[in-house]
């Protein structure tokens, strides 16, 4: 009687394709996952620069009840300036700089109404980018003073 102890030569290509097919799923999952995390990484270094921004302008803002807005220009009604110099990559308040690596800034200025009362908002939106790839995106809406 002859014994029947191994693998046939048929079983051992399915073993060897199924294997493959493994090892390159892993592959790609582990290139994806390396990547995202280098995103999240820059994303990081690109969020202090906002942030920085952020403080300032939130103080200002909320001391403020008017500004002069222009596309790459910010003048409050106490006289404090933000610009952002687009050739530099960098937004100044009064001519110190606070934050670089900025691709793109834009304000736009809009009022809003309340419903069912007669209080008006003034806004500022601000649009940026910020980083290398323009991979860390930004728009927010400021409220200035309104009472």
């Amino acid at each position: 009687m002859k014994s029947n102890k191994g693998i046939t030569l048929t079983s051992l290509v399915i073993y060897i394709i199924v294997a493959t097919i493994v090892i390159s799923i892993m592959a790609m999952v582990s290139s994806f996952f390396f990547s995202n995390m280098n995103l999240v990484k820059d994303q990081d270094q690109y969020a202090v620069e906002f942030n920085k921004f952020n403080m300032f302008f939130i103080t200002d803002i909320k001391n403020n009840t008017k500004a002069q807005v222009e596309s790459n220009k910010i003048t409050l009604e106490d006289g404090t300036i933000y610009e952002y110099k687009q050739n530099e990559e960098k937004i100044y308040r009064n001519n110190t700089e606070i934050a670089k690596e900025i691709n793109t800034a834009n304000f736009a200025s809009s009022t809003y109404t309340i419903p069912n009362t007669s209080t008006i908002k003034n806004l500022i939106t601000i649009q940026m980018s910020i980083g290398k790839n323009k991979n860390f995106n930004k728009t927010i809406e400021y409220v200035l003073k309104y009472w």
